[in-house]
């Protein structure tokens, strides 16, 4: 359970975050970018065991850290496409309704139980996290932007499952070489993209952008491996429900406490329903 917790904690700092780096004029790519640095070299220096190319290209788990990697920043990128395009409220709804596929891949790959609570915990889940960030925008929603929130459904859920799957056949001790994998591989891509709008004269390097991007590090590094801890003692349908509703329920309240946003009638049955679900699904 601490391990859950903490990983809840740490992604919900990831959120805030971000919110205080708009105030800040902080730029994102440069923050994410630094990140990744951080993040990757956090796991390479505390990896035990000994480092060489030529032993980790024979690493079963090699391919899928990279396809992580990848998919990581491609989703990182999309959420921010989305968000601009189709709006924050329903980047955010499809990120984490995302957590049916990470549930039925418990169900259908891992053999996990499928229990009355469970169920039930789910189908508060859902609506829960829906009216969590049910909000009053006015931004008018175009059928040409829909690809974007199913590509954050498929692409969020699809990295929760891949990192499910490496976990339960491949990691034993290598977990902190299996994440400075993943993040540096996210890091060659941004940098390379950073790169770009560096000699095209778009982005000028800023001392805080650096040092946003070594606090988020440190947040994204801890919520990862805790995510990944938590996978050794939780099923998918009981982890990523409690995860995903705990990171939708403090970030409405990070948004009412921190950021004097108005929590809706609607918002406060949606926090509700999330500590319905958790209690449904732990008893699962």
């Amino acid at each position: 359970m601490p391990y859950l917790i903490l990983s809840i904690l740490f992604s919900t700092a990831i959120l805030i975050a971000f919110r205080y780096f708009s105030r800040w004029k902080i730029d994102n790519l440069q923050a994410i970018v630094v990140n990744y640095l951080v993040a990757g070299s956090i796991g390479l220096l505390s990896y035990e065991g000994k480092v060489s190319l030529y032993d980790l290209a024979g690493k079963p788990w090699i391919g899928l850290t990279i396809i992580l990697g990848m998919m990581f920043i491609a989703t990182f990128f999309l959420f921010a496409l989305s968000s601009q395009r189709a709006g924050v409220a329903l980047t955010a709804v499809a990120s984490r309704m995302s957590v049916i596929i990470p549930v039925t891949g418990g169900f259908l790959l891992f053999n996990e139980d499928l229990t009355f609570f469970k169920i039930i915990g789910l189908l508060i889940a859902l609506p829960a996290i829906y009216l969590t960030f049910l909000n009053d925008s006015k931004q008018k929603f175009q059928l040409s932007t829909i690809w974007l929130p199913v590509a954050i459904f498929l692409g969020t859920g699809g990295n929760d499952l891949i990192m499910k799957y490496t976990d339960y056949h491949y990691i034993d001790k290598d977990l902190h070489l299996v994440l400075s994998v993943i993040f540096f591989m996210s890091l060659m891509i941004g940098s390379v993209i950073l790169a770009i709008q560096f000699i095209k004269g778009v982005q000028q390097p800023a001392v805080k952008n650096l040092a946003a991007g070594i606090l988020l590090g440190i947040f994204n590094f801890a919520s990862t491996y805790f995510l990944f801890r938590s996978m050794d003692y939780f099923d998918s349908s009981v982890m990523f429900p409690v995860i995903n509703s705990g990171i939708v329920m403090l970030a409405a309240l990070a948004d009412f406490t921190l950021f004097g946003i108005r929590l809706s009638l609607l918002n406060r049955l949606g926090i509700a329903l999330a500590i319905v679900a958790i209690m449904f699904i732990s008893m699962g």
